[in-house]
């Protein structure tokens, strides 16, 4: 055997070291990739649950809400009302669409007939309807379901519906279908998306996330459907709804995720304005944002944003940054040359809301060679005798020319009854969009 001379022993070593550096250098890149690639996907999870949420707390209107408009329809989304009845039952609910993805949103209980709906907890077989027993033996060992939940769900995918989305998921193979909805509305959409898939439709194709939605059917039932359809229960620490129907003989069932309810919201946990905030919030936490970075038909006249002017006491000061953050990433998306105040925001008196010193921002506007001063004024007033802590939200813009001098004035004002105190700020911003727009496009 013949060895290495010291010469030859130093090459040796020399290389190794190259080949352990260039496998050093691969492993962490590999690392970063899989960080980068796992952080990705919890965005767009995040994201997903943002949409079916605002999709979810727009259900629950007769016309879509405002927010759910103004945030989907910047986005390019397509929206479709849905509306059923029969004496079982009436539905509500949209069709998003938007490339390839859709989104079948349902809405939850809002009126007498939903809460028969919710009451009718009698068990029947899944595929006809028919009544099973309520002895020891049927709970335990039969499959059945809530008859409420499926004479909602017969309802929802009738009048051609089912067939619709059936047709479209075999004619675009790279569509997917997404069913959401809250409480009444969520368990709805388990349910639906268990018959789309037993009718012939993969599972790859079809996601169910919901809100606060009830157990839909027996232990039976999860073991022999709890594969079939991907589902997200999105479910708020505290919110009983969850385990409402345990008693009975219902199980839960799919992947759960528990939200926890900001502190200073003042909704109960089953409402889907808590479950919204919590979304918005959570996506926020997982890097996301609203601004849109190739939004169309922007207004490109320059524009200086001034700090927002709050009115004491209006905002818990945990929220305040991720509410302005969101304010100015939704303005972003209407106003393409704006250039903000390094500072957020200027808390303010009541009285001193005409007196603020905007001195030193006409000074930065003109500087920047900005045409116009954005001014932006924030309050939330209890509302009086309101028992749950509601608050009036009260969102109001200046216009201001490069000068100083006054162009405009508009208020928008949002109530916290059905919006947590985030949703309501977005909604009044939005409101005031389209005056914005008009003032300093002329």
């Amino acid at each position: 055997m013949t060895g290495c001379n010291c010469s030859e022993r130093v090459y040796c070593t020399d290389s190794m070291k190259k080949l352990f550096l260039v496998a050093f250098v691969f492993l962490f890149m590999l690392i970063n990739i899989a960080k980068v690639s796992a952080a990705e996907s919890k965005l767009d999870e995040a994201e997903m649950r943002l949409l079916c949420s605002i999709c979810s707390f727009g259900a629950y209107s007769g016309d879509e809400s405002f927010l759910m408009r103004s945030m989907l329809d910047a986005r390019g989304w397509q929206i479709e009302k849905l509306y059923g009845k029969t004496n079982r039952a009436e539905t509500k609910g949209y069709l998003i669409s938007k490339d390839d993805v859709k989104i079948l949103t349902i809405s939850g209980t809002e009126s007498m007939k939903d809460v028969e709906v919710d009451f009718r907890v009698g068990r029947v077989n899944l595929d006809n309807n028919k009544s099973l027993g309520n002895d020891e033996e049927t709970i335990k060992e039969n499959v059945f379901v809530h008859r409420g939940f499926r004479d909602y769900t017969d309802v929802v995918l009738g009048d051609g519906l089912e067939e619709r989305l059936r047709k479209s998921l075999e004619q675009n193979p790279n569509e997917t279908l997404y069913l959401t909805g809250h409480s009444l509305g969520g368990s709805v959409a388990i349910l639906a998306g268990i018959r789309l898939v037993k009718g012939g439709i993969s599972k790859d194709r079809i996601k169910v996330i919901t809100f606060g939605s009830a157990a839909v059917g027996s232990k039976a039932f999860a073991e022999t459907y709890g594969d079939t359809i991907d589902l997200t229960r999105v479910v708020m620490k505290g919110d009983v709804i969850k385990k409402s129907l345990q008693a009975l003989g219902y199980v839960q069932f799919g992947e759960a995720i528990e939200y926890k309810q900001s502190r200073n919201s003042e909704h109960f946990e089953h409402s889907m304005a808590a479950y919204l905030d919590c979304a918005i919030r959570d996506y926020y936490a997982a890097g996301g944002t609203l601004r849109i970075d190739d939004a169309e038909g922007r207004i490109n006249t320059p524009i200086y944003v001034t700090p927002f002017l709050l009115i004491e006491n209006s905002l818990h000061k945990s929220d305040e940054d991720l509410i302005f953050i969101a304010l100015n990433d939704s303005l972003t998306n209407h106003f393409g040359n704006l250039t903000f105040a390094e500072e957020r925001a200027i808390e303010i008196k009541d009285k001193d809301i005409f007196g603020a010193d905007l001195s030193k921002y006409v000074k930065a506007a003109q500087e920047s060679k900005c045409r116009y001063i954005l001014v932006r004024t924030i309050s939330a007033k209890k509302i009086r005798d309101a028992l749950s802590g509601s608050k009036n939200v009260t969102f109001e813009e200046i216009i201001l020319n490069a000068d100083g001098s006054l162009v405009s004035m508009q208020a928008a004002g949002s109530s916290t009854e059905n919006l947590t105190i985030f949703e309501a700020a977005l909604e009044a911003q939005a409101r005031l969009t389209d005056d914005i727009a008009n003032v300093v496009s002329k």
